[in-house]
């Protein structure tokens, strides 16, 4: 967080935890990072808030979306700010009457997902313009620095910015942060960043892989030429080798599409390359090259030999699903290290 903070241009730095911070722990993420200064946090349900606020009293939390009359006492109840994204919304909002939370507003400048559109913003009073905190859109194309859209959203949003005056402003998650200071606005919302995955624009800026996932070793095993493993028998042995059975399979959130050797686990810096299919509860690889490995070792799934950015290139997915996908679930014993 404070690397991230560092390296933007006088931007605040807000900490994304919905999908309980991906998958890691939102109310310990949230903790930790209040202890270095964060005020600001974004959830995407008001229900995902209610925790971080009983630990966290004083910073301010914001829900994506979702708002409606089955979460409006909760969001009255624990001072959660509304970010309102249609004028159905707003109307309920402003029906609602509640004065001591001021709502933001999100427009639509490109993505084509939730958002003021034009005529929604033109049906705006100047009065009821007054009444947000925040004004806020999202980049469609923010991983893809030379896209022309990252240009024509930025002006779309200062030339809607008009209309609010001198309203705080954010636009960027954590690639549009990369694009340079007049797309860091006011506000940064960093997930991905913050949790050390999609860092290949800023790998050389002390940001680092920061996740790790282990799996015990099962089983050691001989293969011999002609022996088939797992399911559908899609490798079958060539040569004598030595193989593991590793206690994580899909069950667990590692992807299937990780099978066939398209995936691969690390012992001691050493690969371990994924053989045929992975199981719901266990996965087979092959450590021939790796002598020392026993029984009850730990493998690394995850980590700096096997950033989430590499599994999920190997996978076809991105990072945020990798970690996602483990963070659900309730099989891991979790360990957050300071």
């Amino acid at each position: 967080y404070l690397n991230i903070q560092r390296l933007n241009h006088g931007a605040r730095v807000a900490c994304v935890v919905k999908d309980n911070a991906y998958g890691i722990g939102a109310v310990d993420v949230a903790k930790a990072a209040v202890e270095v200064g964060c005020q600001s946090f974004f959830v995407a349900y008001p229900e995902e808030a209610v925790a971080l606020r009983k630990e966290i009293p004083t910073v301010n939390i914001y829900s994506l979306q979702g708002l409606s009359s089955n979460n409006l006492e909760i969001i009255k109840n624990y001072n959660i700010t509304p970010v309102i994204s249609t004028l159905e919304e707003f109307y309920f909002w402003k029906q609602a009457n509640i004065s001591e939370i001021k709502p933001a507003i999100q427009v639509e400048t490109g993505l084509n997902r939730m958002g003021f559109r034009p005529n929604e913003l033109a049906a705006l009073s100047e009065n009821e313009k007054n009444m947000f905190s925040l004004c806020m859109s999202h980049l469609a194309c923010s991983d893809t620095p030379e896209h022309p859209l990252n240009k024509k959203q930025l002006s779309r949003f200062m030339e809607i910015n008009k209309m609010f005056g001198k309203l705080p402003l954010s636009l960027s998650a954590s690639k549009g942060a990369e694009l340079g200071e007049e797309y860091q606005c006011d506000l940064l919302r960093i997930g991905a960043h913050l949790y050390g995955i999609n860092l290949e624009g800023i790998k050389n800026n002390s940001l680092k892989q920061v996740l790790s996932v282990f799996a015990p070793v099962l089983q050691l095993t001989d293969l011999n030429v002609g022996d088939s493993v797992s399911y559908d028998a899609t490798y079958v042995a060539t040569e004598k080798r030595k193989i593991a059975i590793v206690g994580i399979g899909y069950g667990d959130g590692l992807f299937r599409s990780l099978s066939c050797g398209k995936g691969v686990f690390y012992h001691n810096g050493k690969k371990a390359p994924i053989l045929g299919k992975v199981c719901m509860d266990a996965t087979v690889c092959d450590v021939t090259d790796i002598p020392e490995l026993k029984e009850g070792d730990l493998i690394e799934v995850l980590g700096n030999n096997n950033t989430a950015d590499d599994m999920a290139q190997q996978a076809g997915t991105i990072a945020y699903d990798i970690i996602s996908r483990f963070g659900k679930s309730g099989r891991f014993k979790r360990n957050l290290i300071k």
